[in-house]
């Protein structure tokens, strides 16, 4: 397994493959509480003389025992110690693991270990898109590896009622759906997937999402407002006939939406979601909410999932925390999964911890991702983030950084070596752990790479040393950037310097929109337009010599309908409707680009007029499903030219 080794020099920064390959303790992943290497080590036959016997942890937090595990490896066999058939399943998933990363050879050890949370969750939104069977059971296959244990299914919404109901089959004919027309889950789809996640050790909190997001549903009943008397009775009855598909015990959560409640057909009376609260609450469930949302009256067994930070403090609820801003993936970048994962502190209301149960990662993609609805694994990046945050979820975060998501510290310093430790991590999952896996990995390194951003026409260096795939300048004029401040109308310039060992020809993942993820054509008023970079002009050039960006299939796509509100859909305008086709870099080949051997020069100019100003420079191998970081190149923010050794 190759690492990555930061080499500081006159010459920069590099990606160095070694035989000093990490240990596959330094690479677990989540990260454990303690784990102490021992002499000798174990292979394969040695590790499967698994004996396991209950006992309670050392230290292990009660709120989270059940979990927690000892595992011992020696050259006799495996002891796992754990109160809880839990805690043995997170131990005989960590020894798994361990073999992966060592190719069949585990060092002895001794690991203690618990999760800092017990709640550590993956929600995937099916209402807008239908995804099909094997996607929803290579997530729960995927976050199973990793330690995650609640999969929120979001199955409901404007364009689509997913789930089969058989006392209201109105709700699944064609004229209630907007897209993959007639796609939703039968009953026994929904108990295939609820049994297939509980063997796993996960548990499936199901979302009919009422009464916001309702278009699909009030066109499949034919009615005009959600307060249409007989609606919450019809509400009533979808809830229980969900509770009747799986036990209390093994689906104990139902999440009822609540929120977003915007325009006049979707308002209710107020007393009917306290109702539907209590409905689920009578059929042994907690009933799960949106926070902010509709008011829920006291008395009733509610989690809030708050989506937004402030709200943690404005209930008195047992919550889950689910920030848009830190958690929401859906137009992550393959470049942001490393910071947005490393730096957010998901328990920083460490004084609420009485009611803090733990933290949910959605993908949101309001995109239409067309009729193959795997395509979702190529617009976002969703295995990376599983992988990743399933890292933040169970082991925690000391402190709550901001200022770094979707931007890197500075090379250098304590947070940086933290970056590169975790992008080291998930890499050797990506090529032990996840070998072969059949959906889409986007996930390279990016610490070795090294830009300088400048003023084009000033000429003022603005920062050096900024290791990143996807630069961010502003990203709106939030703080997650903050290279550049909001409203300077000012051309910038990113710009590095990459030594190449020979004259070589490599793929290149290049863009310059600012549209990533299929969540991020909200925020974008066009596409590129045929022989464009991006819709308000960039350029991008190697050695001097312009690159010519791709032939777009759908150039210059821009909405040209207002947003649908009269439809219920507050978002939306015609072109989300449009499915991507190549305008990521996850969605088409890596750009050939033609090395020389010595320096080679890249120069990025960014257009003052974007939203969302920002670019991608990233050599790559393989396909931009399976990419590989390019490695024996050498990378510097400093000028260099020729190939003089420096």
């Amino acid at each position: 397994m190759s690492r990555v080794v930061a080499v500081i020099s006159v010459v920069g920064i590099c990606f160095v493959s070694g035989a000093d390959a990490a240990s596959p303790l330094e690479l677990l992943l989540p990260k454990p509480v303690k784990a102490e290497a021992r002499a000798g080590e174990a292979d394969a036959a040695i590790c499967a003389k698994v004996s396991a016997r209950k006992g309670c942890v050392p230290d292990a937090p009660s709120a989270v025992a059940a979990e927690a595990y000892v595992l011992e490896v020696s050259p006799d066999g495996v002891e796992i110690v754990s109160s809880d058939p839990r805690g043995e399943r997170y131990a005989r998933a960590t020894l798994a693991q361990l073999l992966k990363l060592g190719d069949g050879r585990v060092p002895c050890c001794r690991i203690v270990d618990w999760p800092a949370m017990r709640w550590r969750g993956f929600m995937n939104d099916c209402g807008r898109n239908y995804l099909e069977m094997d996607g929803v059971k290579a997530i729960l296959d995927v976050m199973a590896l990793y330690k995650m244990n609640i999969f929120h299914w979001h199955l409901t919404d404007y364009h689509g009622w997913r789930l089969e109901s058989k006392k209201y089959p109105c709700l699944q004919r064609p004229e209630a759906f907007r897209r993959q027309i007639g796609r939703y889950y039968t009953q026994e789809e929904f108990k295939e997937i609820v049994a297939y996640a509980s063997e796993r050790g996960i548990t499936v909190m199901p979302e009919l999402d009422v009464p916001g997001h309702t278009l699909s549903f009030r066109l499949g009943l034919d009615i005009g407002t959600m307060r249409e008397p007989g609606t919450e009775i019809v509400i009533d009855e979808l809830l229980r006939e969900l509770c009747s598909l799986a036990p209390a015990e093994t689906m104990p959560y139902i999440h009822l939406g609540t929120d977003e409640v915007r325009v006049d057909p979707e308002y209710c009376d107020k007393s009917w979601v306290t109702r539907w609260t209590k409905t689920i609450n009578g059929c042994g469930r907690k009933a799960v909410v949106w926070a902010p949302g509709m008011k829920i009256e006291p008395g009733c067994d509610v989690i809030d999932m708050a989506w937004y930070d402030e709200y943690v403090t404005n209930s008195v609820n047992p919550y889950i925390y689910a920030d848009y801003r830190r958690t929401y993936n859906g137009s992550w970048t393959p470049f942001d999964v490393l910071s947005m994962s490393a730096f957010g502190d998901m328990m920083r209301w460490r004084g609420e911890s009485s009611r803090y149960i733990g933290a949910i990662t959605s993908c949101w993609h309001d995109d239409n991702v067309g009729e193959d609805t795997l395509q979702l694994f190529r617009d976002c990046m969703v295995f990376p983030v599983i992988v990743a945050m399933s890292d933040n979820f169970w082991s925690g975060r000391k402190v709550d950084r901001p200022e770094f998501r979707r931007r890197l510290p500075a090379p250098g310093t304590a947070y940086f070596a933290e970056a590169e430790e975790l992008e080291n991590r998930i890499a050797a999952q990506r090529d032990k752990t996840l070998a072969g896996f059949r959906f889409p990995f986007p996930f390279v390194r990016q610490t070795a790479m090294r830009w300088r951003i400048s003023e084009v026409g000033t000429g003022r260096v603005l920062a050096r040393d900024v290791a990143q795939g996807t630069v961010w300048l502003d990203s709106q004029g939030s703080k997650e950037a903050a290279f550049v401040k909001r409203n300077v109308k000012e051309h910038i310039a990113l710009e590095t310097w990459i030594k190449s060992p020979k004259d070589q020809t490599l793929g290149a993942w290049i863009d310059c929109a600012g549209l990533f993820g299929a969540y991020s054509r909200l925020l974008m008023p066009q596409t590129p337009r045929r022989g464009e970079w991006c819709h308000s002009g960039a350029s991008v050039s190697l050695n001097g010599v312009a690159l010519e960006p791709p032939e777009w299939k759908q150039p210059g796509m821009k909405s040209t309908t207002r947003p649908i509100r009269e439809q219920d859909i507050p978002y939306s305008t015609d072109l989300l409707e449009k499915p991507l086709v190549d305008e990521l870099v996850t969605l088409r080949p890596p750009m050939p680009v033609a090395l020389k051997k010595g320096w080679n020069h890249v120069r990025i100019v960014l257009p003052p007029k974007s939203s969302r100003r920002g670019a991608t420079f990233c050599l790559v191998d393989g396909t931009s499903e399976h990419p590989r970081e390019v490695e024996g190149l050498e990378y510097s923010s400093e000028m260099k030219y020729g190939d003089r050794k420096d």
